[in-house]
Formats: structure tokens, C-alpha cells, sequence
């Protein structure tokens, strides 16, 4: 029970986390590729803090190839993961990462040999059927928008990430290398980005925009490196199904953190919070907190 709670604090900081990337992305630097860069260059300034909980340990040839092919993943899923926030709510973009999650019992059950009940999968379609439903423009003829086919990709990136997370968190056996060790090599890999002319001059032109916001992006650094921690400390005690399903409630955080900024601070986010819009997403939000009791039961 105790890392269900845990888990549970990783959708809460990177909900937030992912409100101010939303504004970043839209307002700040418009480009996927230097918005990559810029989030990614504060990659390792809070783990350090790690050394707190426990004490990291030299990982084995087989674990450090897991662990730069996870630090891929979490750069290159970036790139649809932002172009979907410059044309849907941010609370849809963070539901349709459940998507990814018919893919996880599969996987599971192929890499780490597990296995769901009933419920679970009746479940994981509920999560699946509620986050599709969240990205269908008009009631009159269901038409998927382009979001959706961005998050596709993302969320099945995000799928296999956890599946291998979970296998190399019983290899390695210390939750602690799984948290270091991917984001110091992935806050590394977007240096290659200099190397692209265009790239290279869209970063160069967005370093004044970038030290203005310094505040914000440290701000959103240090909610990631929060919920890195929730998420895998649950994960080592958890299995990637419950892990992905409480990871669902996300978005449920996300509209009501939006809703609190906008009437509080007259904080204009890219969500639809009309009365219409709010039924919709609360009705599907509902379902998703179905899904995930009868998995996580």
C-alpha cells in the first residue's frame, strides 16, 4: 500500500510540471527541438539530492545498455509529446498517454512474465476507451484529431519505457541508478542538436528567452525530478500495469491545477474549461478513476 501512495505523488508533481511546459512551449519557445534542449539542461542539477535517500551503485555492462536506451526514449518521445501540446488541452495530451497502457499487459507478460486478472484488463479498457473519448472533436461524427496520432507514438514510447524500466529494476536491484544514470545520459543527448545548423541558430536565438524564464524552468526541473522519484521508488514495488494506471490520474490533476490558476491568477492556459467542455472531461476522468481501482484492487 505504501508504494501505491507513493506512486500516487507522481502524477500530482508532473501534472504541475507539465502545466508549465505547456506554457513554456506555447509562449516561450516555440521550436520542439530547443524546447528539448532547454528543458534538458538541468537534467542532473537535483540529483544530488538522491544521496539523501540512499546510496547509487556501479551498474553491470547488461543494466548500462538499458539504461542509455531508456535515456533515448526520453528525449526522442519529447518531440510528439510537444507538438500535441501546441494543438490540444494539456489535460488531453497527459490522458492520451494512457493509451500506450494496452500495450504495457503484453509486454509485461512477454518481458517480466506477469499476468493480469479479468478485472485488471476490464480496467485498462475503461483507461483506454475514456482517454480516447477525451481527444474526439464535436458529438456529431467521431474524427480523431492530429494530437491523437502524435501521442501514438509518444505513449507507446512511454509503454515500452516503463516495461524496461521494471526489467532493469530487477536486474540492477537499486531504485536509486534507475533515477541517475538515465537522466544524467539523457541531459546529455540533446547536446547533439548543436550539430544541426537550423537547430543550433533556433537555440542560440532563444538562450535570452530561456535565461528571463531561468526561475520557471528550474521550477519545473526540480516537480520532475519529484515525480522521477515517486515513479520509480513505486515502480520497484509495483508492477508496470498498476504503475501506468495510477500514472492515468494525471490529467484529473492537470484540469484542476488549471482551473485554480485561471480563477486565482487569471493564468490563461491552452485548455477549455467552458461548462460543455468541463462535463466531457470530468465524465471521462470519472471512468479513467474506475479503470484504475480495478486494476490497482
Amino acid at each position: 500500500m505504501f508504494f501505491v501512495l507513493i506512486a500516487f505523488l507522481s502524477p500530482f508533481f508532473y501534472a504541475f510540471a507539465v502545466i508549465i511546459e505547456s506554457l513554456l512551449s506555447n509562449r516561450t519557445l516555440k521550436h520542439q527541438t530547443t524546447m528539448i534542449f532547454y528543458i534538458s539542461l538541468m537534467n542532473a542539477v537535483f540529483l544530488p539530492l538522491t544521496l539523501l535517500l540512499g546510496k547509487p551503485s556501479l551498474p553491470d555492462g547488461n543494466a548500462w545498455i538499458c539504461y542509455i536506451i531508456l535515456a533515448l526514449i526520453d528525449v526522442i518521445y519529447l518531440y510528439p509529446y510537444y507538438t500535441a501540446m501546441k494543438v490540444i488541452d494539456t489535460s488531453i495530451v497527459a490522458a492520451l498517454f494512457s493509451m500506450g497502457q494496452i500495450t504495457i499487459p503484453v509486454m509485461t507478460y512477454f518481458v517480466l512474465k506477469e499476468t493480469l486478472t479479468l478485472p485488471q484488463y476490464v480496467g485498462f479498457m475503461i483507461i483506454i476507451m475514456a482517454s480516447i473519448a477525451l481527444s474526439i472533436k464535436g458529438s456529431k461524427i467521431p474524427k480523431l484529431n492530429r494530437a491523437f496520432y502524435y501521442m501514438v507514438g509518444a505513449s507507446l514510447l512511454r509503454a515500452f519505457y516503463v516495461v524496461l524500466e521494471k526489467y532493469v529494476l530487477n536486474l540492477d536491484g537499486n531504485w536509486l541508478n534507475m533515477v541517475i544514470y538515465p537522466n544524467l545520459i539523457s541531459g546529455l543527448i540533446p547536446f547533439s542538436f548543436l550539430l544541426v545548423k537550423k537547430w543550433r541558430a533556433d537555440i542560440v536565438k532563444n538562450f535570452p528567452p530561456y535565461m528571463h524564464n531561468f526561475k520557471i524552468f528550474a521550477l519545473n526541473e526540480f516537480l520532475c525530478f519529484l515525480g522521477l522519484v515517486c515513479t520509480v521508488y513505486g515502480l520497484s514495488g509495483l508492477s508496470p500495469v498498476i504503475s501506468a494506471s495510477i500514472g492515468a490520474t494525471q490529467p484529473i490533476f492537470m484540469l484542476f491545477f488549471s482551473f485554480f490558476l485561471l480563477s486565482r491568477f487569471g493564468i490563461q492556459l491552452k485548455e477549455k474549461i467552458s461548462r460543455r467542455v468541463m462535463m466531457k472531461k470530468l465524465f471521462c476522468f470519472v471512468l479513467i478513476i474506475l479503470g484504475v481501482i480495478l486494476v490497482v484492487k
